[in-house]
């Protein structure tokens, strides 16, 4: 089938400090979608490990971010993490995550990039995040993780493969 292909149907999760999705990369995509809606209890991040044999790889992670709120712009580096950033999160209001993922499943460093819009409190106020970084392993992933800097999250997550044939 042309297109994406739906991997793992919508999964809701309510009040959780972590959520999990192994076996969700193979090698019938090389390439994959990852839309997520939440909200948190508390003003924290929302981060992403990769996970071989529903073991959580806690290295060699690398990304840059990029904000823009109103009129201020700014941006950051980090090499040699422990995890990636994927959004940034407000307190209560919902954002929308677009996380893309090259090569999970290939034995080479893999790629991600994540669009992420959120908006203030009073939703006023749209902000723009974008991350773009590695796993520099070139380990072979077949799932992944998201947690909370602190608090917890509610929404829902749907994975999509980029098929390979037209």
């Amino acid at each position: 089938t042309p297109g994406l292909v739906c991997v793992k149907a919508e999964t809701a999760f309510s009040a959780a400090a972590s959520i999990t999705a192994d076996s969700i990369f193979t090698s019938s995509y090389t390439n994959y979608r990852i839309n997520i809606r939440f909200q948190g209890t508390t003003g924290s991040d929302l981060l992403m490990v990769f996970r071989a044999a529903t073991v959580d790889t806690s290295s060699n992670y690398n990304f840059q971010r990029f904000v823009s709120a109103s009129t201020s712009n700014t941006g950051v580096a980090l090499t040699s993490q422990s995890y990636a950033i994927i959004s940034d999160n407000a307190q209560g209001v919902t954002n929308l995550v677009t996380l893309e993922i090259s090569g999970p499943q290939l034995a080479e460093p893999t790629l991600f990039q994540s669009l992420n819009a959120r908006n203030s409190s009073a939703y006023t106020s749209p902000q723009v995040q974008l991350y773009f970084g590695n796993q520099s392993a070139s380990t072979q992933f077949d799932g992944i993780k998201f947690t909370g800097s602190s608090g917890t999250f509610t929404g829902s997550y749907t994975v999509y493969g980029y098929s390979k044939t037209v």
